[in-house]
């Protein structure tokens, strides 16, 4: 039987650890089996009558927790729903018609975190995620090139929280340029969400 203590956790602190678009991305709940016994823990399993937690318990862990268990050896993972075969399959058949928004609220940045779990389909996961993206990019960049004076609520209710960034972005930068372009602006000046980004990076 093993112990766990908070020293083990030491390492676990990445580089963005204090960005809160990490830390949410990080809460996705994922599916684990111990592998190992884990004193003193029974009472994260709600069904456990043991003051322990034995081998081949299965409990849902955040993102963060379950990676770190599973590239220590402690627990093997099951890939969350919106990254498995079936859906990787919708995606590639035709990734514009999902509503990712509703999937994973940030299904780039936890696909990333994903990939880094050991599993056999991580390699797979990995794969999708650029095709996903390039897949749905040019409908983006389209549909927020031409939206003047629209509601676009509509058009971003798809949209993974990156996406719809990536949406705002350049909905405000094509409307800088035309203003520009009819002298209504002397300079053109950068957007307040890559600003604000900036911000968020320096802080980081």
């Amino acid at each position: 039987m093993t112990s766990l203590s908070l020293q083990d956790f030491d390492s676990v602190a990445p580089e963005d650890y204090y960005s809160m678009d990490n830390i949410l991305a990080e809460q996705q709940r994922i599916s684990v089996q111990f592998k190992k016994s884990i004193f003193s823990l029974g009472y994260l399993d709600p069904s456990n009558q043991n003051e322990h937690l034995v081998s081949g318990s299965k409990l849902e862990l955040p993102l963060w927790l379950a990676s770190y268990l599973a590239n220590k050896g402690y627990v093997s993972c099951e890939l969350p729903k919106p990254y498995q075969e079936t859906t990787r399959n919708i995606l590639l058949a035709d990734s514009s018609v999902v509503d990712l928004f509703k999937q994973v609220m940030y299904y780039y940045k936890t696909g990333i975190k994903v990939t880094q779990v050991p599993h056999p389909e991580a390699p797979h996961v990995a794969v999708s995620l650029v095709r996903t993206f390039i897949g749905r990019f040019k409908k983006l960049m389209d549909s927020s090139s031409n939206c003047k004076d629209q509601d676009v609520s509509a058009m971003c209710q798809k949209l993974d929280i990156e996406e719809k960034e990536l949406f705002e972005i350049n909905r405000l930068a094509v409307e800088a340029f035309a203003k520009w372009q009819q002298r209504e602006a002397h300079f053109i000046q950068p957007s307040s969400l890559v600003r604000r980004k900036r911000k968020r990076d320096q802080i980081s």
